[in-house]
């Protein structure tokens, strides 16, 4: 449809929305459905063709999808959540009035309300028989075309609204959101981990290395942040007497945006007393093989051409083994100027005052990450760069932290837990420094989670899951966006 025609039926259905204001309100409050469709199509879907239930009286409501005239016969599909099935309308059945409304006034899109009986016509399409119909809400806007569909992507990203009516298999993707969510829970509570819920807004923000959004709570005159992480909320809890907890949560960074990342996204974090990271492995990997087998019905899938399989156990090797394995260098026993040759030898740039932890970990990021695309669990990571993580008893450069990849994608990141407040506070002061001197994404010192620390945490674990992630390979999506109902979107040009 051109933007002319478009205009052209706006207006059209303005002067009908007009008219119809001067008899009735066509946006109406509340309407009685008995039946969804696909309860309809369940129930009766071994009536025979020719067949007429007029006691089957049932009421639906939903969007008119189509309309086909012919005479005193009216054909119309009509849709709601469950399905479509078709209407008929007869001027003997509703009265002529009726009949000539719904000629005259119902558009495609518009939503309304029926009441009649059950019936297959003779081509075998089962069907409502309209006694009586109600407008419910106008539409003012056309429908695009289904058979040509919403195709640019930025405007379906922006209109999910039309996406989704457009574009059923939009539906399905988040079908299989929903059951991913609802596999995990149903793991963790046969574990007797117990949800839990933290706060969003923070005073300060914590448990990841990010730059916040900020915000001003003018009651108090405060500056505050949009959480970055659950993770210090969650172990507090472990400190106050909790010992199996989890939280989906709506996390927020302020950073770039691409095919793996949103400003707003969805963790689920989960934290286990007396459990170290070599539990956490088990129990993610078990996890996800559960959500997999849920979602897709077995423990492969395919993304973008590529078989993935999902069956434990997963393959678990060390960084360091990992950066020898796919560089051949060895960067064990090598102290920072060792490790910035090895780096240069691999053209990996660093920087003046990089420590050893940081070259190993951008050689990791640069040489490795690409080579993970079937599940692997990445452990013992350097200490430098996993602050919150507990150190590892005989290597003080390596700390108990491990992230699980998928596709080259960090899907998972945890770690023995750090419990030891002196040392805690020695990161975070350091970390503060590096915030003064410019670095955005600088952990912050927070002095009532080291009291919290004081009072004595057990050994924990706790596993981050980035749920959107895990959503996209199971939906074959390249992009966070398609499974985001409403990712972020620059403004619109006037």
């Amino acid at each position: 449809m051109s933007e002319r025609e478009s205009l052209s039926e706006i207006e059209e259905r303005l002067d009908k929305l007009k008219k119809l204001r001067e008899t009735d309100d066509p946006y109406k409050r509340k309407y009685e459905k008995t039946h969804d469709v696909k309860e309809i199509v369940s129930k009766f879907s071994k009536l025979k063709k020719g067949s007429k239930r007029t006691k089957a009286k049932v009421s639906v409501a939903g969007r008119i999808r189509s309309i086909r005239k012919h005479g005193r016969l009216v054909f119309s599909d009509l849709e709601d959540f469950s399905g479509r099935i078709q209407l008929i309308i007869e001027e003997k059945a509703t009265g002529g009035k009726k009949f000539r409304f719904f000629d005259e006034m119902i558009n495609t899109g518009d939503i309304i309300g029926a009441k009649g009986f059950v019936c297959r016509t003779k081509k075998g399409e089962l069907s409502v028989w309209v006694r009586d119909f109600e407008l419910l809400t106008k539409s003012i806007r056309p429908l695009p075309k289904e058979w040509f569909g919403l195709k640019d992507k930025e405007l379906r990203y922006r209109q999910r609204y039309v996406d989704l009516l457009i574009n059923p298999e939009i539906r399905e993707i988040f079908e299989k959101r929903r059951k991913a969510i609802e596999g995990i829970r149903e793991f963790l509570n046969r574990r007797g981990f117990i949800e839990v819920e933290t706060p969003i807004l923070q005073p300060v923000y914590g448990g990841a290395s990010a730059r916040p959004f900020e915000s001003k709570l003018h009651a108090l005159d405060l500056k505050v942040y949009m959480r970055i992480a659950n993770e210090m909320y969650l172990k507090r809890l472990i400190v106050g007497g909790y010992e199996r907890i989890f939280e989906f949560s709506q996390d927020f960074r302020n950073e770039g945006i691409d095919k793996t990342h949103n400003p707003e996204f969805m963790l689920m974090e989960t934290m286990c007393a007396y459990a170290d990271y070599n539990d956490s492995m088990d129990l993610t990997e078990e996890m996800i093989e559960h959500v997999v087998k849920k979602v897709a019905g077995k423990t492969k899938v395919v993304y973008q051409g590529k078989v993935i399989e999902f069956k434990t156990p997963w393959r678990r090797m060390s960084m360091l083994k990992a950066i020898k394995k796919y560089t051949g260098e060895d960067l064990t026993k090598t102290d920072v100027k060792g490790a910035e040759k090895i780096a240069k030898k691999l053209n990996v740039e660093t920087e003046d005052g990089m420590t050893w932890g940081e070259i190993v970990f951008r050689i990791f990021e640069e040489k490795v990450e690409e080579h993970l695309i079937q599940p692997i669990h990445i452990y013992d990571f350097p200490a430098d760069v996993s602050g919150l993580a507990k150190r590892k008893a005989k290597d003080e450069r390596i700390a108990e932290r491990f992230e699980t990849f998928v596709n080259t994608w960090e899907l998972v990141n945890t770690y023995s837990e750090g419990n030891d407040p002196q040392q805690l506070r020695e990161y975070w002061e350091k970390a503060e420094k590096d915030l003064k001197k410019g670095d955005q994404e600088a952990q912050r010192m927070d002095t009532d989670f080291i009291r919290a620390l004081e009072y004595g945490m057990p050994p924990t674990s706790g596993i981050g899951l980035g749920l959107d992630r895990l959503v996209m390979l199971l939906t074959n999506s390249p992009s966070i966006r398609d499974v985001i109902f409403f990712p972020f979107m620059k403004p619109e040009e006037k």
